[in-house]
């Protein structure tokens, strides 16, 4: 008993204490054939258009809170010809002002997740602007990954790390939307420490086979 007890400490550390290294961005289909499809998704589209985005909207779905940090134009849902019904940003009068092509749709989005995922995809709507920088922060708001999205009519974006600790996911640039977050946020505790015994006990049976 003792022996499997150690075998399932063991287990839910090595699980826990996983080493991370360097995030990857990688480029999917945006919908209306999204891929990959991953997770929990957030599309936006729950709501209709005009309405704003509010910092507890998606709660339920395991984001704590999404706001755009510039207080630029009317941050909320507006129509989309490129992923209907709704994508969000900050309209036309969300310019900053400074550089980048003067139509509005400019701003900083942050995303905070209820728990850490190892994977966070976004939709970017983008025709005339400059590329998006896409950032991931852990638990302890410390910059994990920066990465410069590649430009285009319209993107979906992966950041895929090796272990649970994106807790945040910042989207800024000049001239526009987002749709379809998708992230893989870490299983609840309880079901760590199951997939841990579990290793544990199999383990545990070879060994007696063993013998």
């Amino acid at each position: 008993m003792r022996r499997l007890i150690a075998i399932c400490v063991v287990g839910l550390i090595f699980t826990l204490c996983t080493p991370v290294v360097n995030a990857s961005i990688s480029y999917g289909t945006p919908s209306p054939s999204l891929s990959p499809i991953f997770g929990t998704l957030v599309n936006f589209d729950d709501k209709a258009v005009g309405t704003p985005v509010l910092a507890n909207d998606y709660v339920y779905l395991g984001v704590t809170s999404i706001v755009e940090l510039e207080g630029l134009g009317f941050f909320g849902r507006y129509n989309s010809t490129q992923s209907a019904p709704c994508y969000v940003g900050t309209g036309s009068n969300g310019e900053r002002g400074s550089g980048g092509i003067p139509s509005g749709w400019d701003g900083t989005i942050q995303i905070d997740l209820a728990l850490p995922a190892s994977m966070v995809g976004i939709g970017i709507a983008n025709s005339m602007g400059g590329s998006e920088t896409l950032s991931v922060y852990d638990s302890g708001g410390s910059l994990l990954e920066s990465h410069t999205a590649v430009a285009g009519a319209n993107v979906y974006a992966v950041i895929t790390r090796s272990a649970y600790d994106i807790s945040r996911f910042v989207i800024s640039g000049d001239f526009f939307a987002i749709d379809d977050l998708q992230f893989d946020a870490i299983p609840a505790p309880g079901a760590i420490l199951l997939s841990s015994v579990g290793v544990g006990i199999v383990g545990w049976l070879k060994r007696r086979r063993a013998f």
